[in-house]
């Protein structure tokens, strides 16, 4: 007769105990496998290097200023205008440059207050500083009709992490941004931000020769917008939503289109410098757009990638619809380091071999890398671009201090309300 063996019988408790350890154990194991990764490991070869390209990039972002306003110039030509994206670019950097041990807390202090000084003296309209001034004036440059959106965008950006590295100048940030009358900016009929703004009409400016302008594309630079409205209250989560999201499939990728503001990569990473979307459906795009541009160097037989809006050597920006095979720019492919290091530092390599990256007379430091290079005739741009300086930097915040601004940005309260809502 064959052994029967009972099974012990477990009392009600028991079951519920076992059942309540077998849950906790799946929600711990769920928790720890779907939340973000942390950020790509380096080589020591290879942090070595990004971090000698982060203090020359700093080392330009420091000395292209103007010594009387504070703000930044908008490129190493030291040309008259400047932008709001310039500014918070650089307050976003020189915050990180404290926080990173670049400069002492009473530099990146001072640098700050005087550059907010200059920013509360810019003619506003609806609260909203004139996108693009002199920078010596501070008087607007450019015209009465204007695209507000990707600067205020980046403006936030910049004026957040300035204000939660440094505390005691809150309430003045906070200050600036109250003016802002950002319910100004939606169009409930549609759920998009309306496009541009005419200060002559004192209106936006929507209706156009060409059609209807508004900002409607997700995978554009103006989503920190979008985002910080919603953050606010200012608008409906449903706008975050209301966004079209067009595919594009390329060489086997697929990423979303960027609609008129398409101009390359940036327009793809410009918010992922402060929000962390690695793990969202914009970061898959930004993992697509650039596994497409490492695939497109390959068939096009092109040694070095990174394709986006840039100056090139003849001294021509390079805008959406006019980005050239042959002229590649190197901020493009650093702003791809958070997924993929690797790729990019054997990239940055070859481009510096080309001379993309030449060392600066009478200084210790360099300032990093041209703006472009044309690689079937190694022509480099004649500057260094201000917007191109601090999305490098930026990016490399992200990638060697563990995401550093992402952190930064999100220490605000009303951005930390914007993650609770979306």
């Amino acid at each position: 007769m064959p052994l029967r063996i009972e099974k012990p019988k477990r009392s009600l408790a028991q079951i519920f105990f076992l059942a309540a350890f077998l849950l906790a154990v799946g929600l711990a194991v769920f928790y720890l496998t779907s939340r973000p990764s942390t950020t790509p490991a380096l080589t020591a070869e290879e942090r070595s290097y990004f971090t000698s390209v982060y203090q020359d990039t700093w080392n330009y972002l420091v000395t292209f200023v103007e010594k009387e306003t504070g703000l930044p110039y908008d490129s190493s030509a030291k040309q008259p205008p400047t932008s709001l994206t310039n500014v918070g670019l650089y307050l976003a950097s020189t915050a990180i440059a404290y926080r990173t041990g670049l400069i002492a807390k009473e530099e990146a202090f001072g640098r700050i207050e005087k550059c907010l000084a200059s920013l509360e003296r810019i003619e506003t309209w609806r609260g909203f500083p004139r996108p693009w001034v002199l920078v010596r004036t501070l008087k607007p440059a450019h015209g009465d009709e204007f695209s507000y959106g990707p600067h205020i965008a980046n403006l936030l950006g910049g004026l957040i992490v300035a204000k939660t590295t440094f505390p005691e100048i809150a309430s003045r940030i906070y200050g600036i941004i109250l003016k802002m009358e950002f319910k100004s900016l939606y169009d409930a009929k549609n759920g998009w931000l309306k496009g541009g703004y005419n200060v002559k009409m004192q209106n936006f400016a929507v209706y156009q020769p060409w059609g209807h302008w508004y900002y409607k594309y997700f995978a554009s630079e103006t989503r920190l917008l979008s985002f910080y409205l919603i953050a606010r209250k200012t608008v409906a989560r449903k706008h975050w939503f209301s966004l079209i999201r067009p595919i594009v499939r390329k060489q086997g990728e697929k990423f979303l289109a960027s609609g008129p503001e398409e101009g390359g990569l940036f327009t793809q990473y410009m918010t992922g410098l402060f929000l962390d979307e690695r793990e969202t459906e914009m970061g898959r795009s930004q993992r697509g757009y650039a596994r497409y541009q490492m695939k497109r160097a390959k068939k096009i037989k092109a040694p070095v990638w990174g394709w986006s809006a840039a100056e090139a050597p003849n001294g021509r920006y390079l805008v959406e619809g006019e980005l050239r095979d042959e002229i590649v720019s190197p901020y493009a492919s650093i702003l791809a380091s958070i997924y993929f290091p690797k790729q990019v530092y054997q990239n940055l390599k070859k481009l510096e071999e080309m001379g993309a990256r030449p060392p600066v007379k009478g200084s210790s430091r360099g300032y990093g890398f041209l703006d472009s290079i044309d690689w079937k005739t190694k022509a480099v741009a004649r500057n260094h671009l201000t917007p191109s300086q601090g999305m490098t930097f930026l990016s490399l915040a992200n990638l060697l201090y563990d995401g550093i601004v992402w952190e930064s940005f999100r220490e605000d309260p009303v951005v930390e309300q914007g993650f609770e809502i979306l």
